[in-house]
């Protein structure tokens, strides 16, 4: 038999990534190929230089680690003495694989720096550790601690003070169920209104004035007893309407709903049981219990895919009217998981990965309340795509801010105005409590989305403000674009602030408001440090504001008690410390000047007002951004807000970095007046030697 040689196809080449760079490489943030020497080295004229150090195993053992694991030198040895380059990968892989973070794909993101994912480490009520995330408001906050320790005073915010039990308040003890379980027809009707303000802008669960007659036709016996899961339903809505002034009889409905729908949880899964779920997280977040709320919501968000509300042509299967049902509920959830979410910077348990529900709507129409729900929705679409790209995946140019920005826009010119109409002075005294409190919530998560989104570029330019040398290129023009980006950060702050304190001086808001609070947090945090920068003490005024309405809310908050005595010691602060900075720059000017005509010093040093660096008055309208018009690669923002898949809000492209704020991003060493900065976190890291044993 004649055998023929066949010449194998010719397969496509891979482009494999090496696992570890050479330290020119790392230095320098380039691609490395791998090998001993690089070609980059070689390039360079420097290939007899060319050294792989091997990474620092972490102490934290895993599965992966063995004590008879190679040591770092004994694969450095491997690499450099007889080790092909691919071998040399593989081996390299082994010894530092487990102190890389699982989310950070190889293969993803070939140019991009791998940073590893680490979150922080905070403490409940019960001294158990808590995981809480990048994007976290108390995350936030330690990274201006450090801002603080670092550029002003090392003691001022102590970590003891601003990372343990602000996370989470324990729950009260068992009440005498027995004697306050019984609903009387009187109360039925203001629990039911409370209830509609309390959620108004986060939830639309039911038709009003179906769900009050249904409630008045339970508590009086007129209707056959209804299914556990919908009696549980019943008891929430009123705890959550009587968590305001009733706190005992509301803790008792609570209770006993609660172990109704665990007690039913396999035998029903039904419309119920999504909204008794989801019920049970916003009284949990409204008695200052994130934790509890977010295991509980899982279980309205998997009940929810069980059944088929992300789906709107299951939905469109029941009818018409059941079918705008299923899908307000669908948004709802939605809503609920972001907000959990970003109050504690984990990941959400719901996507719109195979969702069909449509975000959008035809037109804005006259009466707001009946569209708060979309327009929440859409915006937290928006802070989610920040979440994502930005904090999660830890990387940020102008490029992606100003995508961001422009969804953004779109999201303002359509709600903005009616918002703002919504809220102001003229208009509050005849609208109703619901429709206040949902435009308020709604305008501060677009203020909130803001600040997520420039942050990042708030916390570079006060580093360089106040005197860090920072590494990084660009042109001028890009220096003033991330300066417009804080700036942004500030106005919107003061936005947020204005436009809370007019909706509280009405009396129309409720003072558990974990929305509200969580992001009214983050903005004060804002503007207490934008006082070190160069808008200066312009921001004092604003930031007293903020913790005026903290304050409000702290008369039954714990946890905005807690926030607004840590901004009032944080103001002190960088208020002192702009002070002294004013009178040693006003004694240099009186020193220079006795130095030409021997003028004599006066007794006191007055700061001229003339010198004080004032910030550009301006108010936040429709976000906006003066980088030019980017090449058709950017895609413009979509106006019909139809949401099909993830991808809707995707980036363009693949890798995007801004490798000077990269850099900075990265914890690394910074010089500021000769002395070592270490480890600056704009994503924050927990401290492991300060905290002790976990376990």
């Amino acid at each position: 038999m004649t055998s023929y040689h066949v010449e194998p196809p010719e397969k496509r080449r891979r482009v494999d990534r090496v696992t570890a760079a050479c330290d020119l490489c790392k230095k320098r943030k380039v691609k490395c190929d791998g090998e001993q020497p690089c070609a980059y080295c070689q390039r360079k004229g420097r290939a007899d230089t060319c050294t792989f150090t091997a990474p620092k195993v972490r102490g934290v053992r895993s599965a992966g680690h063995t004590p008879n694991g190679p040591t770092p030198s004994h694969v450095d040895e491997q690499r450099t003495a007889h080790s092909t380059p691919r071998r040399r990968s593989e081996e390299g892989l082994t010894a530092i694989g487990t102190s890389l973070s699982p989310t950070i794909s190889r293969d993803e993101h070939p140019e991009d720096t791998a940073v590893p994912l680490e979150g922080r480490i905070l403490r409940d009520a019960q001294g158990k550790v808590i995981f809480v995330g990048d994007c976290a408001p108390l995350s936030f906050l330690q990274t201006v601690r450090h801002l603080i320790a670092s550029t002003v005073d090392a003691d001022a915010l102590p970590a003891q003070s601003s990372r343990d039990s602000i996370i989470e308040v324990a729950r009260p003890g068992s009440a005498d169920q027995q004697q306050s379980l019984s609903v009387s027809l009187h109360e039925v009707r203001p629990l039911v209104q409370q209830y509609t303000v309390a959620v108004s802008g986060l939830v639309d669960l039911f038709e009003h004035d179906q769900l009050l007659s249904e409630i008045s036709s339970w508590a009086t016996g007129a209707i056959a007893r209804p299914h556990e899961s919908a009696a549980a339903v019943f008891y929430l809505v009123l705890a959550v309407g009587a968590q305001e002034n009733q706190d005992a009889k509301a803790e008792a409905w609570f209770t006993y709903a609660q172990d109704l729908l665990l007690k039913h949880l396999a035998n029903s899964m039904n419309i119920s049981t999504v909204q008794g779920f989801a019920l049970v997280a916003i009284y949990m977040l409204r008695a200052f219990q994130p934790n509890g709320a977010y295991l509980y919501f899982s279980l309205a968000a998997r009940t929810a895919y069980a059944i088929g509300l992300h789906r709107t042509e299951v939905n469109a299967s029941f009818g018409e009217s059941i079918k705008l049902v299923r899908d307000r509920i669908w948004k709802s959830v939605r809503v609920v998981d972001q907000l959990i979410s970003n109050l504690l910077g984990r990941p959400p348990s719901t996507s719109d990965v195979d969702c069909t529900v449509k975000y959008s709507v035809a037109e804005v129409a006259d009466d707001m309340n009946a569209q708060i729900l979309d327009t929440s929705v859409q915006i937290f679409m928006i802070i989610e795509r920040v979440v994502v790209e930005v904090y999660s995946r830890k990387r940020i140019s102008l490029r992606i801010a100003n995508y961001v920005s422009r969804q953004l826009r779109t999201w303002a010119s359509n709600w903005l105005q009616p918002l703002h109409e919504a809220t102001s002075r003229a208009n509050l005294g005849t609208s109703s409590p619901e429709a206040a409190v949902g435009a308020c919530s709604t305008l501060c998560s677009y203020y909130y989305g803001i600040m997520l989104l420039t942050r990042p570029f708030l916390i570079y330019e006060l580093y360089e403000y106040m005197g860090a040398s920072l590494k990084g290129s660009g042109t001028q023009g890009e220096h003033e674009e991330k300066r417009k980006y804080a700036d942004a950060a500030l106005d919107a702050a003061s936005s947020f602030v204005d436009t809370l304190q007019t909706v509280i001086h009405t009396g129309k808001m409720p003072r558990r408001m974990p929305l509200i609070v969580s992001w009214l947090f983050t903005t004060s945090l804002v503007l207490a440090v934008g006082v070190l920068g160069h808008s200066g003490m312009t921001l004092k005024d604003d930031c007293q504001a903020s913790i005026q309405c903290l304050d409000y809310f702290g008369k039954v908050d714990p946890h905005a008690r807690q926030y607004s005595l840590t901004v009032q010691s944080l103001l002190r602060t960088t208020t002192s410390h702009v002070r002294q900075r004013e009178q040693r720059l006003r004694s240099q000017q009186k020193q220079a000047s006795s130095q030409l005509f021997g003028l004599l010093p006066s007794a006191t040093n007055t700061p001229r007002q003339d010198i004080i660096h004032r910030r550009r008055q301006s108010t936040v309208q429709p976000f906006t951004s003066s980088v030019p018009e980017q090449e058709n690669a950017i895609a413009s923002a979509p106006s019909d807000w139809t949401i099909y898949d993830a991808d809707f809000f995707s980036m363009p492209w693949m890798n995007e970095n801004d490798q000077g704020l990269q850099g900075f991003l990265q914890p690394g060493t910074h010089t500021f007046d000769g002395a070592s900065i270490a480890d600056i976190p704009l994503f924050p890291m927990y401290d492991q030697q300060s905290g002790g044993s976990f376990l």
